[in-house]
């Protein structure tokens, strides 16, 4: 009888310790392409979750309340400082524990001040969802990260919409690109933001085979229509010289990575 209860106990604790974790699992599996936002930061407080496709204009009690969000299988989300998908706004593809360490153009963080947001990624139905309304649009793919080229370690990615939506295509440290109207995909006068990897900066041409005015990237750039172009005025993102231009958006005919930013 002894022996009996000794063996139920271990059965019943066995089952205490694995229960939690298939509970976990059927939860996580749930989740599919969402993206959940939250009160206070370290997805802490009120949750509210949405799912890919999902266009919401106006956050009702959330806005400018959201200091935090998670992201769930392949899905993005962009948010905006104003109703109706207006003012600035920013994309993110990952896990933000604390929205108050990432800032729009200027200083302010976009910790409670996201009033608006649009989730892309996979829809409900399996589609690609654009997050503009129509979930079947699949004309842009590099849209979703499931679709866009692998990240380099060290280098630079280029996106033909500001925020860094759109097709995309990346380049490794040390290379040089003197006509990108020569590339499969043709990116002259295509790109409208830059990310930079690694310790890599670019710097990019007006004009083909690195001529005309330039501009030294040593940051991500979400939208080249706020870079103007005027000398000597990179915006606090770069370094122009030569003729004017009105701002450096669709504006990209060469390029050239190198490695000289530090950290």
């Amino acid at each position: 009888m002894k022996t009996f209860s000794v063996l139920a106990l271990g059965v019943i604790v066995c089952l205490g310790a694995v229960t939690p974790v298939d509970a976990a699992m059927q939860y996580g599996r749930t989740r599919g392409d969402q993206v959940c936002v939250y009160k206070d930061v370290n997805y802490i407080g009120t949750e509210q979750c949405y799912n890919a496709g999902d266009e919401i204009p106006n956050l009702g009690a959330q806005s400018k309340s959201i200091s935090s969000l998670r992201i769930f299988g392949r899905a993005t989300v962009t948010v905006y400082e104003n109703r109706s998908f207006e003012g600035r706004s920013a994309e993110f593809n990952s896990d933000v524990p604390d929205l108050g360490r990432r800032t729009m153009q200027g200083n302010t963080t976009w910790s409670d001040h996201i009033e608006s947001l649009r989730v892309g990624g996979v829809s409900r139905n399996g589609n690609v969802g654009s997050g503009n309304g129509n979930i079947n649009d699949q004309r842009n793919p590099g849209d979703y990260r499931r679709n866009q080229p692998q990240q380099p370690r060290n280098g630079i990615c280029v996106y033909e919409r500001a925020n860094y939506e759109g097709r995309s295509e990346c380049w490794d440290e040390g290379e040089r690109i003197p006509d990108l109207a020569s590339q499969g995909r043709n990116w002259n006068g295509q790109i409208s933001s830059i990310r930079l990897f690694g310790r890599s900066v670019a710097v990019v041409y007006q004009d083909s085979r690195y001529r005309g005015e330039s501009l030294t990237v040593d940051r991500d750039i979400p939208d080249l229509g706020a870079i103007r172009g005027r000398r000597g005025n990179g915006n606090g993102r770069g370094r122009g010289n030569g003729r004017n231009l009105e701002s450096w958006n669709d504006q990209i005919s060469s390029i050239q990575v190198q490695a000289q930013r530090r950290y």
